[in-house]
């Protein structure tokens, strides 16, 4: 309207001039900027409706850090010029704007192709994308806005963490295998997967093979293989930093990269946290426990009321002989810690994954690993900036 109103002002003065002088000329500049009023609102209005948006977007499970693209067409549908066309995108995605400004000649069209890398982990929906168009004047520009297309699910990212956890955590204690018992042990194929280079010419499954047309394995599971309960820790005010530098996105990413590769083993892999729905996954092994897990993950936050304390003793007590725990907090209040030495049994020692928050930017102390608490637990303390992923002698089944 602010365009317009200097416009209209003008057509009153010269018609209110006219009346009073009866000047021919008033009258005929007020009858042409009236009708270049009229034809300008036209044009706006048909542009509007015969402009065509196409979006072609990434669908499904996607994880962090990994890249996309996405594909653009603006078509002008009409007989008339397109002066100028300002495609902008509301997608709540962090860092990326695919949008774009052009003008269209009558029937033409535009195409771009635009890419971007998912940085952040949850649900996003692709769009709404918002046009702002109007006639060659600027006397009427209009906003129109076009539905989301599609959207996709981040999952977190999955960092190589099997030489980090060791024998004892992925199928069997260390001194099973270093004695020897798991390969006296007959295994059994519990499901199949895609070739790995890695793999023996004995593991392929060749009725698999052929009936895919593509390389297929088996995947081993043995008496000996250790069940995890991943506890992971999402009481609120205990993390810090800011996403993706922040102990809760270090502590989810770790869940998801642990329970990938102990799934991978053929492990049996369940997931509790104390969020504020009081999320528990029983354990189960495979694909669907997989995706069970990381589309929790996905969208995991730190909303839970009650410390990770309680969950290790409520839980704890239930696991007790059934295989291992893992904790995964940043939680500096020693009281998990002995919660977690009294779930132990005799002969088998939990996990203490430990964020240190003070990296994070956290104010206080930081927690101090007391040497009884070394001899009764496995630890592995993680700092801002360290790498999650560890280097291997070897690479893991399916990573």
């Amino acid at each position: 309207m602010s365009t317009r109103a200097p416009l209209l002002a003008i057509i009153i003065v010269l018609a209110f001039f006219a009346g009073l002088t009866g000047v021919r000329l008033a009258y005929t500049l007020a009858y042409a900027l009236l009708l270049l009023l009229l034809v300008a609102a036209a044009w706006s209005w048909r542009l509007a409706r015969r402009v065509e948006i196409r979006r072609e977007s990434p669908r499904g499970a996607h994880m962090v850090g990994e890249a996309f693209t996405e594909r653009f067409t603006v078509r002008n549908r009409s007989m008339l010029s397109l002066p100028y066309c300002e495609v902008r995108d509301l997608t709540r995605l962090p860092g990326y704007a695919p949008g774009r400004a052009c003008s269209l000649n009558p029937g033409g069209g535009v195409t771009w192709t635009t890419r971007g890398t998912f940085t952040r982990r949850g649900k996003f929906a692709f769009g709404p994308l918002e046009v702002r168009l109007g006639d060659p004047f600027g006397l009427f520009p209009r906003t129109l806005r076009f539905r989301e297309t599609g959207s996709v699910t981040v999952y977190p990212a999955i960092h190589a963490v099997d030489a980090a956890l060791g024998p004892a955590w992925l199928g069997g204690s260390l001194s099973d295998l270093q004695r020897g018992r798991a390969l006296d042990v007959p295994p059994d194929i519990s499901s199949v997967r895609e070739y790995s280079p890695d793999d023996g010419l004995a593991r392929i499954h060749w009725l698999s093979t052929a009936r895919a047309g593509r390389l297929i394995s088996r995947l081993y599971e043995t008496p000996q293989s250790v069940d995890l309960l991943v506890l992971l820790d999402l009481c609120a005010g205990i993390h810090h930093g800011e996403a993706p530098d922040s102990t809760l996105e270090y502590a989810v990413s770790l869940a998801a990269s642990i329970c990938h590769t102990a799934l991978s083993r053929g492990q049996a892999v369940g997931l509790v946290a104390n969020d504020r729905a009081g999320t528990a996954i029983g354990p189960g092994r495979g694909e669907g426990q997989r995706l069970r897990l990381l589309e929790f993950l996905a969208v995991a936050q730190d909303t839970g009321r009650q410390p990770i304390a309680g969950t290790i003793g409520r839980h704890g007590r239930g696991w007790r002989g059934q295989g291992g725990l893992i904790v995964i907090t940043s939680d500096r209040d020693p009281s998990w810690v002995e919660a977690l030495v009294e779930a132990g049994a005799r002969g088998r020692r939990h996990l203490a994954v430990f964020i240190e928050p003070t990296t994070f930017g956290a104010p206080g102390p930081a927690l101090r690993v007391a040497a009884a608490w070394r001899l009764a637990l496995d630890w592995w303390v993680i700092r801002r900036g360290d790498a999650l992923s560890v280097p291997r002698h070897r690479r893991a089944a399916g990573l």
